[in-house]
């Protein structure tokens, strides 16, 4: 009798828990819906300004422009450390390449700091200047790259919801043009990065 009603009192809890245990694992699956996001509070709409929009999403490059070519750019942006700190997480369509921002506002100068690592073996720091219109740029020092020693760019949420990059390199002694980008917002998982170049 004991055993009897042990085992239906666990069928019973079982079946009871199983709708949670199914939704739980639903939410872990590839391809599905992430959760929602929390809205972007005070403090960092302060901080952040229109950075802040991008947190809580993944998105995906298009070339914007002619002789822009290669591998698409897939992007995820996230808060850490309470809300402090944005990181965006990145890679190339192909795994070749990719990289880690670690975006925060420097508690000394008031400004928005950012180190970016990469897969290549060279790193990055700079900061962003929020613009009046929700645009954003920023100019990195670059070390441990062959040519390149500074990085500038520019972005943009654009009216559409797609986020617009434009970039230039510093390299021999002069400023040329890097990428210019579209970035749609997509459902992806973040490449594998390889670091073997596609062929």
């Amino acid at each position: 009798m004991y055993r009897r009603t042990f085992s239906a009192a666990v069928r019973k809890a079982v079946l009871a828990t199983l709708p949670a245990i199914l939704l739980a694992a639903c939410a872990c699956l590839p391809g599905a819906e992430p959760a929602p996001r929390a809205p972007v509070d005070a403090a960092q709409q302060a901080a952040f300004g229109a950075l802040g929009s991008l947190a809580g999403k993944t998105w995906r490059s298009s070339p914007d422009g002619e002789g822009e070519a290669g591998p698409a750019d897939i992007s995820a942006w996230s808060w850490d450390l309470g809300g402090r700190v944005m990181v965006n997480r990145h890679a190339l369509e192909d795994g070749s390449y990719g990289g880690v921002t670690y975006v925060y506002e420097n508690g000394q100068t008031g400004s928005l700091d950012y180190v970016y690592v990469t897969s290549a073996g060279f790193h990055t720091a700079g900061s962003f200047v929020l613009g009046a219109d929700g645009s954003w740029t920023a100019e990195e020092a670059v070390t441990g790259h062959d040519t390149i020693t500074r990085v500038r760019s520019t972005g943009r949420i654009t009216e559409d919801g797609h986020m617009a990059m434009t970039s230039e390199y510093f390299a021999n002694g002069e400023w040329s043009p890097g990428r210019n980008v579209v970035y749609e917002a997509v459902v992806a998982d973040i490449p594998e990065i390889t670091g073997k170049l596609a062929e």
